[in-house]
């Protein structure tokens, strides 16, 4: 959250906050700021008791409202016409991830469900594009378009429905990458994929996507208590700081596409977006949902090869 780091922040109301807003020149208003607790942009305001027989109105403390301002001014930075939710509350979670201060776990644990609830909503001319950007990553040469329409079409459904269909989408896949006759008595033969880490099986990205499914629906539903959620971020630093610093060397290595995905993104929500959806990846491990989601990736495999 850059900016004016001179300013002295003290806890505010709900009004206070309002009137921060307004003095901003952005419209805003209790039910905004209310909408804004429940989504997990701003942590509950905390009773302030002043007397025997009654309460002043809730507080935020000075962390809280100072996020509240940084947000809105980050919002109305944007050359975009209106700001996705979805786009505040990656920053929200970023700073959760790096920082102790500001963002505590119960809010964080609303955001992670805004964030969910997000993800995967796109129109359908969105979904089309990215199933036919993966399959035509994935083919091989020699796939016919039957094939790469029929990988297209269970790619759009799994990303249409949020649910992935492990032993389909392993037939089809399998079809795409190896698109070969198996011959009686012989081993079906199987085309290793280029990544950035080296060459995978194509049941690898199969395991990741549904056990990215599976977190982010356990997720949308608040399945996950703060406390594990508390343990999952002391993983995930060490971690993620390790990657940030092998990283530049790894774009030297790389090449191509490869190079730029280990590239740094230029800004804080390039940022946020990146670090978000690898704690991601580092829930579902942690949780156990990638080894399981391997062994059923691995199990279709060897149905289709008898």
């Amino acid at each position: 959250m850059d900016g004016d780091r001179a300013t002295t922040w003290s806890e505010g109301t709900s009004a206070d906050l309002v009137a921060d807003a307004l003095a901003l020149g952005v419209k805003a208003s209790s039910r905004m700021v209310t909408s804004w607790v429940e989504d997990g942009l701003l942590a509950r305001p905390a009773p302030r008791k002043s007397s025997a027989h009654g309460s002043d109105p809730r507080v935020f403390p000075p962390a809280q409202r100072e996020l509240f301002t940084r947000l809105l001014q980050a919002r109305e930075r944007s050359p975009l016409g209106r700001v996705p939710q979805r786009s505040l509350v990656r920053v929200v979670l970023y700073l959760w991830l790096i920082d102790d201060t500001v963002v505590p776990t119960p809010q964080a644990r609303r955001a992670w469900r805004t964030h969910a609830r997000a993800a995967g909503q796109m129109t359908a001319a969105r979904r089309s594009q990215n199933a036919r950007a993966i399959v035509e990553r994935l083919a091989h040469p020699s796939a016919t378009p039957r094939q790469r329409r029929t990988a297209q079409l269970v790619l759009e459904q799994g990303e249409r429905t949020g649910r992935i269909d492990i032993a389909r989408l392993t037939a089809v896949l399998t079809d795409l990458c190896s698109p070969w006759p198996v011959q009686p008595g012989m081993p079906r033969i199987e085309r290793a994929l280029v990544g950035p880490f080296g060459p995978v099986c194509v049941q690898q990205p199969i395991a990741t996507w549904k056990a990215r499914e599976r977190t982010i629906r356990l997720l949308r539903h608040e399945e996950i208590d703060e406390a594990e959620l508390d343990r999952v971020r002391a993983a995930y630093r060490p971690e993620w700081a390790d990657y940030q610093a092998r990283r530049p060397a790894m774009a030297a290595l790389g090449a191509g596409e490869f190079a730029a995905y280990f590239a740094e993104p230029a800004t804080l929500e390039g940022r946020a977006i990146e670090a978000v959806d690898a704690f991601v990846g580092t829930l579902a491990g942690e949780l156990g949902l990638i080894e399981a989601a391997s062994y059923a990736a691995e199990t279709a495999r060897r149905r289709l090869a008898r």
